[in-house]
């Protein structure tokens, strides 16, 4: 592929609600630019950014892609991102290498939730934001009531730069606003100029009128001349857009239909002649000797590139796609891996069609390319010429809010998880793996069960095992409530030298957090020292292995006050039996009690939904600590036992349609009330049971 300088690139993110027609609007500017010679379809699983299996299989985006087109001197990497919450971390890491973004509408809909994700995503990161009305072909599609929503519902300074021709099935081209004349598409997207038909002209009239405003106020002088004049000119008006685009004053919008390929030669020359390019952004920050620095985007710079994605290919191996942040990578390069101490070669760099590779023999500032192979790169790494350059900091990513564990169906096939697991996890950062020794249980954690499930496939497909996913175990502790004692003696004669050893112990509860305590008060020599460390043994695991449904035993005090030994038949395991059993005897004694960890959660979602919520946490035994508004959102904080979280996206999503989101983290232990520790207790002694 032809290599650009920086100032002919353009990285565009596009982004929205799944179903508005992200990767239909990619994949029409891929066949509009010649980079593919058939117009793929999502529904038939063919289109060029959704080329990964299960992409394939579900018709949805799950990774993001990097799709680069030329048009005329521009080179434009799309990156084509998820709309599901679910894939969030493939929308921050896309958005994050981005210098601008459009956000795709459904024409028919409006503002919906994966709309407000991506401008609250475009915000956090500073990009300016477009929106592209799409599938204007469509029945009840409405330009004008879509706009008015950006506005309503975004409280963004939404203007239109196009407008449609043609109503629904009519629809057959756009005015461009900024030179106020009609483009008319033929079946190849190609637009031919022509008048501006007399139905449309006093409404073009006005929101040109409007743009040329809107575009005003990204310079003073044009502001000047505008008050002056009333108007400006074709160049004015798109110097200004342009200088009110990367102000992040104005929102424009577009108007396409990618299916029938309407507008999106508009769209072309729209990204081309007026979105930024690289070195008109921003510098990004690094960190250097623990200072903070700034990188800017300079052609002539030291080469500094920032991995931003990984993937594995069945047949190409890992895959490590990249922007360069400064200087000019060339193919074969051998570049230091900041955070890691090593160095990579970055062998056949290419750019990624779908699946196919175009080999690039360099790379400039701002420019995206992948390479194949690399040893221990991991998606947000630094690589630099220099082991001195600053290192950038990974895209900070939401914690996981969703928890299943992961099930081999047949016995002994856990084993093969641990190497596949691992995969996943360095490709998906938001994708963490729990192993949960005392519970017996691999636990999968990340942004949702669309997430998991796709995870899960993956998994089976690469560890050729068959998998479940099931509701984690509760991770519940267990303690006692008042102070107890009693005594066990051990005793084993198996025909020569026995085993003899006895514990009297005293238990006593301890406050919260107070831990394990070990007291020997054994006087007289009743119990010689030497079996002290024995018997503190046995009591340990005694704690590990539970009281009542084989749970954690924590805040005790153990204190081992008398005993009996044998001058011949005692020895150490025979004190360890002696004091684990005796540990048994006595905790059931003291009133023990079941404790479940209580998590801290932070719910995000718009006020029409505080009353569901709210009802929805009582429900689950959960209690509302307060709430506080944040402009047209509100956050609800609560303590609810984790048994209630693991799948609570699920019902969130429900109540919300999608718009809210939240935080979960582990707070503190509570008893757990009377009826629920005895289903608790029951289960368990229903599975040890089944276990024989």
């Amino acid at each position: 592929m032809k290599t650009f300088s920086t100032e002919n690139i353009r990285n565009v993110g596009l982004a929205g609600h799944p179903g508005s027609g992200k990767t239909s609007l990619t994949e029409a500017i891929l066949f509009v630019t010649g980079q593919i010679d058939r117009l793929g379809k999502v529904d038939d699983g063919n289109t060029a950014s959704d080329s990964d299996p299960e992409e394939t299989k579900r018709h949805i985006s799950i990774l993001a892609g990097v799709a680069p087109a030329i048009h005329g001197d521009r080179k434009i990497n799309v990156l084509d991102t998820p709309g599901t919450a679910d894939f969030i971390g493939e929308i921050r890491g896309a958005l994050r290498v981005a210098d601008a973004l459009i956000v795709t509408i459904d024409g028919t809909g409006g503002v919906a939730a994966g709309t407000e994700l991506a401008v609250e995503t475009a915000e956090e990161f500073g990009l300016p934001i477009c929106f592209a009305v799409n599938k204007m072909d469509k029945e009840h599609a409405d330009f004008a009531k879509a706009v008015q929503t950006i506005r309503d519902e975004l409280g963004l300074n939404a203007v239109p730069v196009a407008l449609p021709i043609g109503q629904e099935a009519d629809l057959r081209g756009v005015v461009d606003l900024v030179e106020q004349r009609a483009l008319i598409s033929d079946d190849r997207g190609r637009a031919k100029p022509a008048d501006v038909p007399a139905d449309l002209a006093d409404e073009v009239a006005s929101a040109a009128e409007a743009l040329q405003e809107a575009a005003a106020e990204g310079k003073d002088e044009l502001i000047e001349k505008y008050f002056e004049e009333g108007k400006l000119t074709v160049d004015e008006t798109r110097e200004g857009l342009h200088a009110a685009i990367l102000q992040r004053r104005v929102c424009p919008v577009l108007c396409c239909s990618a299916t029938s390929l309407v507008g999106v030669g508009h769209i072309l020359d729209f990204i081309a002649d007026t979105l930024p390019a690289p070195n008109e952004r921003p510098a990004l920050r690094g960190k250097s000797d623990d200072e903070e620095v700034e990188i800017a985007c300079d052609p002539a710079g030291p080469v500094i590139a920032y991995v931003f994605k990984t993937v594995s290919d069945a047949f190409t191996g890992k895959i490590t796609h990249f922007r360069v942040v400064s200087g000019k990578v060339d193919d074969d390069a051998t570049l230091q891996n900041i955070g890691r101490n090593t160095s990579e070669r970055l062998g056949h760099m290419f750019a990624l069609i779908g699946k196919k590779h175009e080999p690039i023999s360099e790379v400039h500032a701002g420019d995206i390319a992948a390479c194949a192979k690399l040893n221990v790169t991991l998606t947000g790494d630094t690589l630099a010429e220099s082991k001195s350059a600053p290192l950038i900091e990974p895209t900070p990513l939401a914690q996981p809010t969703t928890q299943l564990a992961i099930v081999a169906k047949s016995k002994g096939d856990e084993e093969k998880i641990g190497v596949h697991i691992h995969k996943l996890t360095d490709a998906d950062p938001t994708l963490r793996v729990l192993r949960q020794g005392h519970l017996s249980q691999t636990v999968l954690a990340g942004m949702g069960d669309t997430h998991l499930d796709v995870a899960l496939s993956r998994l089976k497909d690469a560890a050729k095992i068959e998998l479940e996913l099931k509701t984690p175990r509760v991770d519940y502790h267990e303690t006692i409530t008042k102070t107890a004692q009693d005594q066990y003696r051990h005793k084993k004669q198996t025909g020569g030298a026995g085993q003899f050893g006895e514990v009297h112990l005293r238990l006593e509860p301890v406050p919260e957090g107070g831990g394990f305590e070990f007291a020997w008060e054994v006087v007289g020599g009743n119990i010689p020292t030497k079996f002290q460390g024995a018997c503190e043994k046995g009591i340990r695991q005694g704690m590990e292995s539970g009281i009542l449904a084989g749970c954690q035993a924590v805040d005790i005090r153990a204190a081992v006050f008398d005993g009996k030994h044998h001058p011949v038949d005692s020895k150490d395991i025979a004190f360890q039996i002696a004091a684990l059993q005796a540990f048994k005897k006595v905790a059931a004694m003291a009133n023990p009690v079941l404790l479940e960890p209580i998590c801290l959660m932070e719910i995000t979602a718009p006020e029409s939904a505080m009353g569901d919520i709210m009802g929805d946490l009582n429900s689950k035994r959960g209690r509302i600590l307060g709430s506080e508004p944040q402009g047209r959102r509100v956050l609800i904080k609560a303590q609810v036992p984790q048994a209630e979280v693991f799948t609570y996206s699920r019902d969130l999503r429900s109540m919300t349609q999608g718009r809210g989101t939240f935080t979960v983290s582990v707070s503190h232990y509570e008893r757990v009330p009377p009826e629920i520790q005895a289903k608790v207790v029951e289960a368990y002694q229903r599975e040890r049971e089944e276990r024989g």
